[in-house]
């Protein structure tokens, strides 16, 4: 974990996990990219995504190089609401 790592949470009103998997499909892997967590899931009404990058300028990156061809997908897919912050603390079992 570094001073740098940012949380972003995705809020996608009406989102199911059908978006989930066609994004997935689509796009190129996140953990690859530089994600130190990704994790998503649904409730009734909303689907969520949650990630830990080790800098705003990496994820940056990554979602350029997804935005590219994948328009159609994109569009498929509710307009995300979007929470960020810097991480202070990380906790996980191995």
């Amino acid at each position: 974990m570094s001073d740098s790592d940012i949380v972003r949470i995705y809020r996608m009103p009406g989102g199911t996990k059908g978006h989930y998997d066609a994004l997935v499909e689509a796009s190129d892997d996140v953990m690859a990219a530089g994600a130190k967590v990704h994790l998503a899931g649904s409730n009734d009404s909303d689907l969520w995504v949650v990630e830990v990058w080790s800098s705003p300028e990496e994820l940056a990156a990554w979602q350029e190089s997804q935005a590219a061809g994948n328009e159609d997908v994109l569009a498929s897919v509710p307009d995300a609401e979007v929470i960020e912050f810097d991480l202070h603390q990380l906790l996980a079992t191995s």
